[in-house]
């Protein structure tokens, strides 16, 4: 593996350290791997999808030194978020009308479905008891004048008459308490660009989201006031998100999708100022022949360190340094990015039938 030329991301000079070469592991996955995390006690937790976009795929536990498979749950789909105490897991469900429209909270603890909801991603939990998910949209119809709204949610109607008050009067991202199945409106749902994705600040208090077509918001959760938007592209040839994620040390926004010009924007979280914008493909141009690279995932570890999964295999690095490095581990898309409990390895997921672990420095 070799280093290759980088283009800052932070005001810093030295550039991150290279990687050794990744370990595969777990390798009877389904095609695509959703969702990873590592419970409190190890385990680590995968939601597995087959090829087929209206097939619903598995939740799988695994443990051990090998990854063995230790439970199974069928019937859901990623991607996830796991509740600080590791608890609860929030998934998507079945699609209605082959838009996805439920999620399911999971009880690790039996692996079981606790309860079917008319929410849709993205998830992320305030705490124990409170999450934040998506009430879905409105029906579209495709007529001879256009695409328009229906007076129908997207939405099971059996679903929606079990838990009335998840309906919102209009879609919206939602405040939901897990005990009462209550919830708060906080920022209202566009009709062809919904939110995609979704994170906290550390102290829990404001939200950021972002669409497909990279309209990023920034919400207070306590009154639902919106502190900052960002507009959408306006061609998907501008840019288009597909994650995000907060640097807890800079506080900083990264989202990684594809573009012409670029695919990966910096964004001041307290202001949504664009700090910069970058081009995977530019930054690594000569490391593989496969497909350009466009950003598939991202995930920052506690003390700064970021990580890009892309389309083909390779892996970009954010170094706490502030400069960026690039090294393969594998030949497909990582859609899926977890660390170790010790943050010592990163655990690697996506269109490979394997996992992929990759050692790291110590936090």
């Amino acid at each position: 593996m070799r280093m290759i030329d980088s283009v800052e991301l932070h005001p810093q000079r030295a550039p991150a350290p290279p990687r050794a070469a990744s370990t595969a592991v777990a390798k009877d996955t389904v095609p695509y791997v959703e969702f990873l995390a590592f419970e409190p006690r190890g385990s680590l937790l995968v939601i597995e999808a087959p090829n087929i976009a209206s097939q619903l795929g598995r939740l799988v536990r695994r443990s051990g030194p090998r990854f063995e498979v230790e439970a199974e749950l069928p019937g859901l789909r990623g991607p996830g978020a796991l509740s600080p105490d590791g608890r609860w897991l929030l998934t998507g469900g079945a699609l209605f009308s082959g838009e996805a429209a439920c999620c399911h909270v999971i009880d690790l603890h039996t692996f079981q479905v606790a309860h079917a909801l008319p929410l849709m991603r993205p998830f992320v939990w305030l705490d124990d008891a409170h999450f934040i998910a998506q009430s879905p949209n409105w029906r579209i119809a495709v007529t001879d004048g256009g695409v328009t709204r229906t007076e129908t949610r997207r939405v099971d109607p059996a679903l929606a008459a079990a838990v009335p008050a998840l309906v919102t009067p209009e879609p919206s991202m939602v405040r939901v308490s897990l005990a009462t199945l209550g919830c708060q409106p906080l920022l209202p749902s566009l009709l062809l660009d919904e939110e995609t994705c979704a994170v906290l600040s550390p102290d829990k208090d404001l939200l950021y989201t972002a669409t497909s077509f990279s309209r990023v918001s920034a919400v207070r959760v306590s009154d639902g006031e919106l502190l900052w938007q960002r507009p959408p592209s306006r061609l998907v040839t501008e840019g288009t998100v597909y994650a995000m994620a907060l640097d807890p040390t800079t506080n900083r926004l990264v989202t990684v999708g594809s573009g012409v010009d670029h695919d990966t924007l910096v964004l001041d979280a307290a202001s949504g100022t664009e700090l910069a914008r970058h081009s995977l493909e530019k930054l690594t141009r000569g490391m593989t022949t496969g497909p350009s690279a466009r950003g598939d995932s991202i995930r920052f570890r506690e003390d700064g360190l970021g990580t890009i999964g892309t389309n083909n295999g390779l892996v970009v690095e954010i170094g706490r340094d502030g400069r960026w490095s690039a090294f393969k581990a594998g030949t497909r898309s990582h859609r899926a990015i977890a660390f170790s409990p010790d943050g010592a390895s990163m655990m690697l997921g996506g269109a490979e039938k394997n996992l992929r672990v990759v050692p790291l420095t110590a936090r």
